[in-house]
C-alpha cells in the first residue's frame, strides 16, 4: 500500500508531554498497558538510568526516521540499521504512525513496512522479547481495526543498542490474537490484575521471557528446552492466579459463614484451620539415632531428571 491509502487517526499527539488527546479527552498509550502486565521489567533500576536510557532511544528513533525519509544516515548504528532492513527487504512507508481505537488507547508505530509488517525499535541493553510482542501484537491490533483492509503480516523487533551491549539485530515476533489483545485491554482498562491477563496468555503458550539460549545443552534439543520453559512460566502464572481466586473466594465463604458453594460445575468446600503434627527426622536420627534406625523405612526411587528455569 501507498503511504496516503493508510487512514489517519483523528486523535491528536503531543509528543513535548508524549500525551493523547480526542476531542478533549485523554487517552492512554500502549506503554502503561505493557508497564502493568510486566511490572517486574524495569523494578530496581534508578529512574536516572531509565531517563538517560529514554534519552538515548529518542534519539536513535529520530535518526532512524532522518535516515528512512531523507536518506541521512551520520552514525554507524543507523547504517546497520539500513543494512538489516535491505538484508530483510523490508521498506518502511511509516513512521511514527499513529493508531487509536478512538476511545481508550493510542500509540505512534515506530515502523510500517511495504509488505504491511510491524516494527518496532528498541535501544535497550536487553531485548525484553515479551514486552516487545505485547506492544506489537496491541499494535497490529489497533491497526488492523483503524484500517479494515489492512491485514499485518509479520512483526519485527529492530534492536539497536550501544555498542557494549551487543550487535544490532532484527527479531521476528509471534503475534498474539487481535482476540487475546482486546481481552488483556479490558482487563487493564477496568482496573483488572495482570495475573489474569498473564494466565490467559499463559493459556495460549505465551512465551514471557525468551532470550537466546546458551551453554551445554546440545542444539537439537532447543525446541524442547524452550517448550519446558514456556510450561514452566504458564504454570506459575497459572498457580499464582489460582491462590489469588481462592483467597478472594475463601475470604466471601468467611464472611458468609459458608461451608460449601457448589455448582454443577465446580464445588468449593471451606476446611477449619487446624494444626498439624509432624516428627523432625534430623533432630531424632541425631539425638535418638537407636530409635531413628529401628522405624527407618528405605525405597529404591528410580532415577530421574529435574530441571530449574533460570
Amino acid at each position: 500500500m501507498e503511504k496516503n491509502s493508510f487512514k489517519n487517526s483523528p486523535v491528536l499527539f503531543y509528543e513535548d508531554v508524549h500525551a493523547y488527546s480526542l476531542n478533549g479527552h485523554t487517552l492512554s498509550g500502549v506503554t502503561p498497558i505493557i508497564a502493568w502486565l510486566f511490572p517486574e521489567t524495569y523494578q530496581g533500576i534508578p529512574m536516572s538510568v531509565l531517563n538517560t536510557a529514554a534519552e538515548y532511544g529518542s534519539m536513535m528513533h529520530k535518526k532512524c526516521e532522518l535516515a528512512d525519509s531523507m536518506g541521512i544516515v551520520d552514525d554507524d548504528i543507523v547504517a546497520t540499521y539500513k543494512e538489516m532492513l535491505d538484508m530483510k527487504g523490508l521498506k518502511p512507508v511509516l513512521s511514527e504512525y499513529l493508531v487509536s481505537d478512538e476511545y481508550r488507547i493510542a500509540s505512534c508505530i515506530d515502523k510500517v513496512f511495504d509488505d504491511m509488517s510491524l516494527g518496532d525499535i528498541k535501544c535497550t541493553s536487553k531485548v525484553h522479547i515479551a514486552n516487545v510482542t505485547m506492544q506489537l501484537s496491541i499494535y497490529a491490533w489497533l491497526m488492523e481495526q483503524q484500517n479494515p483492509d489492512v491485514k499485518v503480516n509479520r512483526l519485527y523487533c529492530i534492536w539497536l543498542p550501544k555498542p557494549q551491549y551487543g550487535a544490532p539485530d532484527i527479531i521476528e515476533l509471534q503475534r498474539v490474537s487481535a482476540d487475546v489483545c482486546r481481552e488483556i485491554v479490558e482487563i487493564w482498562a477496568n482496573g483488572g490484575d495482570p495475573l489474569q491477563a498473564r494466565a490467559i496468555l499463559a493459556a495460549v503458550g505465551f512465551q514471557f521471557e525468551r532470550q537466546r539460549m546458551t551453554g551445554d545443552i546440545p542444539e537439537a534439543f532447543a525446541d524442547l528446552m524452550d517448550e519446558l520453559i514456556t510450561m514452566s512460566e504458564a504454570k506459575k502464572q497459572i498457580e499464582e492466579r489460582e491462590k489469588a481466586i481462592k483467597e478472594v473466594v475463601l475470604a466471601q465463604m468467611q464472611k458468609d459463614g459458608a461451608d460449601k458453594w457448589c455448582s454443577d460445575l465446580i464445588q468449593f468446600t471451606r476446611k477449619a484451620a487446624y494444626e498439624r503434627e509432624s516428627i523432625d527426622t534430623k533432630s531424632l536420627k541425631a539425638k535418638m539415632p537407636e530409635v531413628y534406625e529401628s522405624f527407618k523405612k528405605v525405597t529404591k526411587v528410580a532415577e530421574s531428571l529435574s530441571y530449574k528455569v533460570l
